[in-house]
């Protein structure tokens, strides 16, 4: 029987609490009425020995439950393709393994999407933030930037604690990019998104793998692979410089015929060869970032490779 909700969620060092994470969420569906569901748990190949022997604890407890194991590591984001590759429901809801999403929060993103035909996507918008001050800037610089790069609707906040429909999940997949944004490929798809107030909570055991670092080359992937941004800004300003520089030569040929011209100008010749230099090189540098991910995409490996799955419904695809 095809499930109505599919739930989506790449795990990655969560043993110690993913059996009760799967407790939780379908006891919250089958207290909203929504028993018709299965939970998709996809091992990022994690490098402890408890995930997946969780996910097949929570497999065995639950005929809903269904596991996906990985080839090798390939991240958060493509681990969540392959749910959604292998999801059936009509509607799909995807959420962090470390219970900042709180699964009590669930019924509000699904009655969300029901209230609004229209859309085709519903994305929480934490109330409050379960993190610390440091991962709180970091997501708010990420954020920023990438309203500023992609073009996201106005006052529309991307996060994954989401729900969208099968015609969303399907147009997402067909986007052949190696390294995949879920967020901005979603805003880049398609404006009908909204957002609903949810809770965001504090882990409730272990650290975040993300660190500042890995948030910004998610912002630099984001920004690369979602938007040419980039290039149009250096387009913008060498346009702007060139302008500026036709500017200064009118003012220059203007003061030489009236003789006014007795300052060498050595130190401006200097300052500017030193800044367009560096523009140069920065613009060589945004280059190589465009180009080292066209070689990525052409010789890459495949975004994803199944291991093993288990799950009484793992049979039926």
């Amino acid at each position: 029987m095809t499930p109505q909700y599919s739930i989506v969620i790449p795990v990655y060092r969560s043993g110690a609490w993913l059996a009760e994470l799967a407790a939780e969420i379908l006891a919250t569906m089958d207290t909203a009425g929504h028993p018709d569901c299965e939970l998709i748990l996809v091992n990022d190949r994690s490098p402890d020995t408890a995930t997946w022997p969780a996910v097949e604890q929570a497999a065995a407890a639950d005929p809903r439950v269904r596991g996906i194991d990985l080839v090798y590591n390939v991240g958060q984001f493509r681990a969540l393709l392959c749910g959604l590759q292998h999801a059936r429901g009509e509607l799909i809801l995807t959420m962090d393994d470390d219970f900042q999403h709180p699964p009590s929060e669930l019924p509000k993103l699904i009655d969300a999407l029901a209230e609004r035909p229209d859309l085709l996507c519903v994305m929480g918008d934490y109330e409050t933030r379960g993190q610390n001050p440091v991962r709180r800037l970091g997501s708010a610089l990420f954020s920023r930037i990438l309203d500023r790069a992609y073009g996201k609707p106005p006052g529309i906040r991307t996060t994954s604690f989401r729900i969208m429909r099968r015609a969303l999940a399907e147009a997402m997949l067909a986007y052949r990019t190696a390294r995949p944004q879920p967020g901005p490929l979603i805003v880049a798809l398609t404006d009908q998104v909204a957002n609903v107030p949810v809770r965001h909570e504090p882990r409730r055991a272990g650290q975040s793998n993300y660190s500042l670092f890995s948030l910004w080359r998610n912002t630099v992937d984001s920004v690369v692979y979602a938007s040419t941004a980039p290039l149009r800004f250096l387009s913008s300003f060498g346009s702007l410089c060139a302008g500026a520089a036709f500017l200064v030569g009118v003012g220059y040929l203007v003061r030489w015929a009236a003789g006014g011209i007795g300052v060498p100008g050595y130190t401006s010749q200097i300052l500017l060869i030193i800044f367009f230099g560096g523009m140069t090189l920065l613009g060589l540098g945004v280059l190589g970032e465009y180009v080292a991910r066209i070689i990525g995409e052409v010789t890459g490996p495949e975004r994803f490779q199944v291991a093993r799955t288990c799950g009484q419904a793992a049979g039926d695809e």
